[in-house]
């Protein structure tokens, strides 16, 4: 954790927070949650590999159905498209999943007296974890407009 930049130190936490032992996490929705790039992970995952694994996905989400348009959303797919729980976990782990090697890992990060500013059980850390849930709901909440009765998007720039 000591060779993580500090630019990305909260986000390993963040990453790391949400992992249970031997269970996989999934990548997309880590980092979607957390507003976390795709570059950040892959960087977190470079300093973490000794303790972190890291199983890129090598099903694309066309391999599900051909008729599926990637550059549309699912509402606008068409009346033969019907979102299902299959589906929705195979777009989550379009990007992989990652889980601890060691669960030894884990208890390390949940215990101050050996993780010291590491660990993600500490004051601390819920300090920097709320602020960092403000500035994306800031960030999200400026990214809408209201015009008179109607909503809408107005694009993202993920912060």
């Amino acid at each position: 954790m000591e060779q993580i930049p500090e630019r990305n130190l909260l986000s390993a936490q963040l990453l790391s927070a949400q992992l249970l032992p031997r269970f996989p996490g999934d990548v997309m929705l880590s980092c979607c949650t957390n507003s976390i790039s795709e570059y950040t992970f892959k960087d977190i995952y470079h300093h973490l590999h000794a303790v972190i694994s890291y199983e890129p996905s090598f099903d694309p989400l066309s391999s599900l159905d051909p008729r599926i348009d990637l550059t549309r959303p699912y509402y606008y797919q068409g009346q033969w498209f019907h979102l299902d729980e299959s589906i929705i976990k195979h777009v989550f782990r379009v990007n992989g999943t990652f889980h601890f090697y060691h669960k030894s890992f884990d208890d390390f990060l949940r215990d101050s007296t050996r993780s010291g500013a590491f660990c993600v059980k500490i004051p601390a850390y819920y300090s920097k974890y709320f602020d960092h849930l403000i500035r994306i709901h800031h960030h999200y909440a400026s990214s809408y407009a209201i015009d008179g009765s109607s909503t809408y998007f107005l694009g993202c720039i993920c912060p």
